[in-house]
């Protein structure tokens, strides 16, 4: 019998070279400063190869000299490092008053950052060209190395047409082909996310070691995020998570009709007042006040009771939660989570213990500031550090002109 016919082709010189550029960048990127020595020795290739790969690399502007040091025998050896700074991202996070930004660069590092405030005619395209100039200005890398952004949104994302649904405080902003529209604006490659879904995955960053976990946002308005194997739940739709609206019994506790009524911002403000938080009237104060005087007030008897009061509340948000997903544990993030922090994620855990869900840990969250930011921050990195690596064994396409020594 004649063997069946594969359609694997032998490596071509090209491709070669293209895998061995590609190992020695993610090696400098990992690792830091090498030789060409030490490049051939930790891939694998002679140091002829080393050299001729070091010099195509610096041709493209991917790496560049950055000092030298003495080897064992023979003169001192120039070590080489990658060039972080030739193609960055932006992390960006829409917020109701304007936008927070940051520029990324592919190790993961903020090298600029602002909060653009919104113009009084708001718009998707003004805003996020405002906040990438006053970022990159921050940063002193020009607008055009920026290759690729993510946009934390308070809004459901549909995965696969970047229409946004269920949206908050967002004017002037597209519902339908908002990816496209930004891409247009900013003439790279966008990806919009779910900001509590971002908050997620810098929990994840922070070093949370389970396999699943929940994150439920407790802020003005709710959100949850669900990491399980490994990734953040979308859903079909890009709608899980959206729990702020969704009906709940409360019976005992008061007439509220879904969960954003039971917990959300105004709720708080309601139930600060009701327990004499210091500084707090119903009528008079806003969610953020509310906010900090839980902070402020962490261990006097008025938070205490509205810990409690609020406890019951988050456990009635999660038991459906708890009863589907099971999660390894619950983390109470948002505003409202980090102001009460291990408190009201203790009482939460005992109130659930006395319900017939079985319950993983609930804890506070490890994330206490720009949450949304931070995630943003993290997924574009890992853009930059594909499009840094896809940019190797390119000689005739340079990313950025070689550097000029001196």
């Amino acid at each position: 019998m004649t063997a069946p016919a594969t359609s694997r082709v032998p490596g071509t010189p090209g491709l070669l070279r293209t895998i061995n550029d590609r190992a020695a960048l993610e090696l400098l990127l990992d690792v830091g400063p090498l030789t060409r020595s030490q490049i051939g020795d930790r891939t694998g290739v002679s140091r002829p190869t080393a050299s001729q790969i070091v010099a195509r690399l610096e041709q493209s502007g991917l790496i560049e000299p950055t000092g030298s040091v003495q080897g064992a025998r023979g003169p001192q050896a120039t070590q080489y490092a990658a060039r972080t700074d030739v193609v960055v991202g932006l992390a960006l996070d829409v917020v109701p008053g304007g936008v927070r930004a940051s520029v990324v660069d592919a190790l993961g590092r903020t090298l600029g950052e602002t909060t653009a405030a919104a113009a009084p005619a708001r718009s998707a395209a003004a805003d996020v060209l405002a906040a990438r100039a006053e970022a990159c200005a921050d940063a002193g890398i020009p607008v055009s190395r920026v290759a690729t952004a993510v946009v934390g949104v308070q809004a459901a994302v549909a995965p696969r047409t970047g229409d946004i649904a269920l949206v908050g405080e967002l004017p002037g902003w597209p519902r339908r082909g908002l990816r496209a529209h930004l891409e247009d604006a900013l003439g790279i490659d966008v990806h919009v996310e779910n900001d509590v879904n971002l908050a997620a995955i810098a929990e994840r960053d922070a070093g949370r070691d389970e396999e699943s976990f929940a994150l439920l946002w407790l802020g003005e308005g709710i959100g949850m995020g669900a990491w399980l194997e490994g990734r953040v739940h979308h859903g079909t739709a890009g709608g899980a998570g959206e729990i702020g609206y969704l009906p709940v019994p409360a019976a005992g506790i008061d007439d509220s009709v879904n969960v954003q009524d039971l917990v959300g911002g105004l709720r708080l403000v309601e139930l600060c007042a009701r327990a004499g938080v210091p500084g707090i009237t119903e009528a008079g104060s806003s969610y953020g006040d509310a906010v900090a005087a839980l902070a402020a007030h962490r261990d006097s008897a008025a938070v205490h009771d509205l810990v409690q009061d609020l406890a019951l509340r988050v456990a009635i948000v999660l038991q459906p939660v708890v009863a589907i997903l099971e999660p390894d544990a619950v983390v109470l993030g948002g505003p409202t989570g980090v102001a009460c922090g291990a408190p009201l994620a203790d009482a939460t855990a005992a109130v659930l213990r006395g319900t017939d869900q079985r319950t993983g840990a609930v804890v506070a969250s490890a994330v206490p500031e720009l949450a949304v930011l931070r995630g943003a921050r993290s997924v574009v990195a890992e853009d930059v550090r594909t499009l840094l690596l896809a940019a190797a064994g390119r000689p005739d396409h340079p990313v950025v002109a070689p550097s000029v020594p001196g």
